[in-house]
């Protein structure tokens, strides 16, 4: 890869930045988007933070490929330390050095499997992301917390990230098929430049698209692995199942001065069934404020109930 290994994937700013400590956010704001699967709207961690409205999305059809980054901060954060991070990722991102518009990812998965919404908008719509080295586009980002270098992501992470790939490839059409593949004109990046045909399977890491490492050695065996195979069965998991209503049972003609009678009438009456319950299956969560650098961050305690016959991670 040459200079890949030098180029870092987004790391975090100044920890205990006055960015990263909000004083109090509202309760998060969870929703249900497919079986077994909790997004945690974007401010669940930034209700206090500008969300600029309006940002460009990818056209129907345009999302080709799904990328997974890592945030290369560290990894044993607890779950207040959660939103601390993608709260300082927010102050990185739209400060000078990087001048984004919001955060970069679509989407966030930390490790005790939970998600959030990233990029405002993302949980509406395709929206274009950026990204260390360029955002050659025709993507959604999903990003990792933590680095994963060596380490690999906890069973929990994994299973949330090929959930949330797998709904992303529902709502916006993407073959996940194991081994899939994809071609797009680039739109710029420091590994593929403007117009270039970027060939690629349709999950990818970020170091397909850019020179960098990545979402780290780890996590990248991953998605060279075993995570194609998860998403697909996840994608199979939240299509629903279509139930035909059986037709409308014969009238017979009646002989003359008979009653009338319906074929079939000594049987029950069918009904098609009643639609699936669009609540969330979530339990309360309870957020705290926080006074002091080290407790900062707003207390997210992981509450996700998970449905009978998940994936492994």
């Amino acid at each position: 890869m040459g200079s890949a290994a030098a180029v870092a994937c987004a790391a975090v700013s100044r920890p205990g930045s006055a960015d990263a400590r909000p004083g109090q956010l509202p309760p998060p704001v969870p929703v249900e988007v497919a079986p077994g699967l909790v997004v945690l709207r974007r401010e669940s961690w930034g209700a206090d933070l500008p969300a600029p409205a309006g940002l460009p999305t990818e056209a129907a059809g345009d999302v080709r490929v799904l990328l997974v980054h890592h945030s290369a901060s560290a990894n044993g954060y607890d779950e207040a330390g959660a939103v601390a991070q993608i709260r300082q990722f927010h102050s990185l991102h739209t400060g000078p050095e990087k001048g984004w518009p919001d955060v970069a990812y679509n989407f966030f998965v930390d490790r005790f499997g939970r998600v959030w919404e990233g990029r405002a908008g993302s949980l509406d719509g395709p929206v274009i992301g950026d990204a260390t080295g360029g955002n050659q586009g025709f993507s959604q980002l999903v990003c990792l917390v933590g680095t994963f270098t060596a380490e690999e992501p906890t069973p929990e992470a994994v299973d949330a990230l090929a959930r949330v790939l797998a709904w992303i490839a529902r709502r916006d059409g993407v073959d996940v098929t194991p081994g899939a593949t994809t071609s797009f004109p680039s739109r710029g990046s420091n590994r593929w430049s403007a117009g270039t045909t970027v060939e690629t399977t349709t999950i990818a890491g970020h170091r397909d698209m850019s020179q960098t490492a990545c979402p780290g050695d780890a996590a990248y065996a991953r998605v060279r692995g075993d995570l194609p195979a998860l998403v697909a069965g996840h994608v199979a998991a939240q299509t629903p199942t279509t139930t035909s209503t059986p037709a409308a049972p014969p009238t017979t003609t009646p002989a003359p001065g008979a009653p009338a009678t319906t074929a079939g009438s000594a049987t029950s009456e069918l009904s098609s069934p009643s639609p699936g319950d669009e609540g969330t299956d979530v339990t309360p969560f309870a957020v705290a404020g926080a006074a002091t650098a080290a407790a900062a961050a707003v207390a997210v305690p992981l509450a996700i109930r998970r449905r009978a016959g998940q994936g492994q991670g």
